[in-house]
């Protein structure tokens, strides 16, 4: 069906009497809006309204609540917060008419001192960015931690060896091949909603959707037709396609928004961006008795990433990876910084990227430093088949495994001791050949569900099938 141009895409739904949206982006990454002139923009043949900031706070849409529990602008309002971030935006008959009238919205801005980085923003005299959250004294989000520190301290006071690290997980963009879009279609009359969009959740939006808007989520159908491309990048809830929405409950005709290469690049869910510390405690055997992980995170102007609500960094709290240890202590901390909110973009899974990213490094290191092989550490500290099903130290239960067998079958297959000796005969001739070794522990669904929710949906897993005496079936996944 796809190879031979059979998909259906939002940008393929075409609507009675649609209408289309072009949105206006802020050139800078902070700045207070001290006036916007819309007047040239409106006197364009074809356009049909041009929406503010101002115009949304006139009927409370000017705010939408994150997949975090956060705030974040619609349009902005008092300052923008970020580089592209949405400022005005423009209805028109058609999407070329859109475009070029946004581009005579007259946007007086204000610079201000941008934050670039969170260490930059815990500064004592880093201006501060949320400036419209009235109990917002500084520039950080949330501070949180797992584990048991006093145990950890414990073990590390009695460590033989300690091995460190610090290092940087820069952000990364998913760029799927289709960008965000939204074709948003309210019956004023009957105060029903349907909503096309390049949705991987689907049912979290109806909610958010519902909570901006006002309408009962029984009003709104959210139709996810197929994705070009989604890698985490379209689970947030973006301000496009609540302006879409609004404006066609306002104007009372469907309105599609379809969003350019540079916006989905510049303002979409990014991942990573994170800072961390790491430190193992070994006893003289070369057997890991604790970890330590500090994280700092880069979250951009607004707290946005799609996570379970009790679990302010995600689940990087994983990070004991597959390895057996008495003890460890995590603590996370975020900081709002004049970025693109993050998310939960490529392959993220809750922050699970990161902490096997932080462990497996450190496993290399603490190889290194003792001098054992990187393969023999992990047979030496993986955790064993017996102790299964297994709680970590940071609280995680485990339910099987058998991390022994799996790797000696990939030592096996690629005769590692000869793979070690050809390293050897590459060294002596001058030539750098490297073998890399990492272990992965992924978090498979999200359970129970009273330890994970996302704004207050239950996350879990279930399916129900239905046989019908005529033979039908019906299978409903969830």
């Amino acid at each position: 069906r796809f190879i031979q141009g059979g998909g259906t895409y939002v940008d393929d739904v075409v609507l009675p009497n649609m209408a289309h949206m072009a949105i206006l982006a802020s050139p800078f990454a902070h700045a207070e809006i001290k006036s916007i002139d819309t007047t040239a923009a409106e006197a364009v043949p074809g356009v049909i309204a041009v929406v503010t900031g101002a115009l949304l706070a006139e009927h409370d849409l000017a705010w939408m609540p994150t997949l975090s529990g956060d705030t974040q602008a619609v349009l902005a309002t008092d300052k923008v917060r970020f580089q592209g971030q949405e400022v005005a935006a423009v209805i028109a008959e058609d999407p070329y008419t859109a475009r070029d009238a946004v581009l005579l919205i007259d946007v007086d801005y204000e610079p201000l001192a941008p934050i670039t980085s969170p260490q930059q923003g815990l500064e004592p005299d880093a201006p501060i960015i949320r400036t419209d959250k009235e109990d917002q004294t500084d520039n950080v989000v949330y501070d949180w931690e797992a584990g048991d520190e006093a145990a950890t301290d414990a073990a590390f006071a009695q460590a033989v060896n300690v091995v460190e690290l610090e290092t940087f997980y820069p952000r990364s963009h998913p760029a799927p091949l289709e960008t965000c879009a939204v074709v948003a279609d309210l019956n004023p009359v009957t105060s029903k909603a349907t909503i096309y969009l390049t949705s991987q959740a689907p049912h979290a939006h109806r909610t958010l959707f519902a909570l901006v808007t006002g309408l009962p989520e029984q009003n709104i159908r959210i139709i996810s037709p197929d994705i070009g491309g989604g890698f985490g990048n379209k689970v947030p809830i973006y301000p496009g396609y609540v302006v879409a929405t609004a404006a066609s409950l306002l104007l009372g005709r469907p309105v599609k928004w379809v969003q350019t290469r540079t916006e989905n690049l510049v303002t979409t869910g990014f991942a990573r961006d994170y800072h961390m510390k790491g430190a193992l405690a070994l006893d003289s055997d070369g057997r890991i008795t604790a970890m330590r992980a500090e994280i700092l995170s880069d979250q951009g102007a607004f707290f946005a990433d799609a996570q379970p609500s009790k679990f302010k960094a995600g689940l990087v709290h994983i990070c004991t990876g597959s390895y057996d240890m008495g003890a460890a202590h995590v603590k996370a901390r975020g900081v709002y910084t004049n970025k693109a909110p993050g998310g939960v973009a490529y392959r993220c899974s809750f922050r699970v990227t990161e902490a096997s990213y932080l462990i497996e490094r450190l496993a290399d290191n603490a190889a290194h430093q003792i001098g054992m092989d990187p393969a023999e550490f992990r047979m030496l500290n993986f955790i064993k088949p017996e102790q299964f099903p297994y709680e970590s130290a940071t609280g995680f239960i485990y339910d099987s495994g058998d991390y022994h067998t799996a790797l000696q079958k990939v030592l096996d297959e690629v005769d590692y001791e000869n793979l070690r000796k050809e390293q050897e005969d590459a060294r002596a001739e001058g030539r750098y050949l490297g073998i890399g070794i990492a272990s992965f522990t992924e978090v498979v669904g999200a359970g129970p569900s009273r330890d994970y929710d996302i704004v207050g949906l239950k996350m879990f897993d279930s399916a129900e099938l239905r046989i019908h005496p005529t033979g039908k079936a019906i299978l409903k996944l969830g």
